[in-house]
């Protein structure tokens, strides 16, 4: 199976709900994975790094980010929920131990209403 098949069951998922409250606390590290476009539109989810899976050096800079550490406890949000849970299997692939998927992602999908609809808090995103 490919680490990018869209039908695979994600490994672990979290509510928008729980990914907030864990983000604001530490337990997590909220990244935000859509473009600096959608990012402008609907802002970004209070307390989340942004960082584009569409950006050429996006390894190198979440290895950065987890400063090396590929246990750090990591949730991944994007729009609806695909572009993020194609990520986690594909980090998992690639030994990073903890990526929960934030399934319902920004805007919400036929499972959850997302981010923006359930009234969570999103901060300004400058482009």
């Amino acid at each position: 199976m490919s680490p990018f098949d869209p039908f695979a069951q994600a490994a672990s998922q979290l509510s928008a709900p729980d990914a907030m409250t864990k983000a604001a606390v530490g337990e997590i590290t909220l990244i935000d994975i859509r473009t600096p476009m959608e990012w402008a539109r609907s802002g970004v989810p209070k307390g989340a790094v942004t960082l584009s899976i569409q950006q050429q050096d996006f390894p190198q800079a979440l290895e950065a980010l987890v400063e090396g550490d590929k246990s750090r406890q990591l949730a991944l949000i994007c729009a609806t929920g695909s572009r993020s849970a194609m990520l986690q299997r594909y980090l998992l692939s690639q030994g990073y131990e903890n990526v929960v998927d934030v399934s319902e992602g920004m805007m919400g999908n036929h499972m959850a209403p997302g981010w923006l609809r359930r009234g969570l808090p999103v901060e300004p995103y400058q482009l």
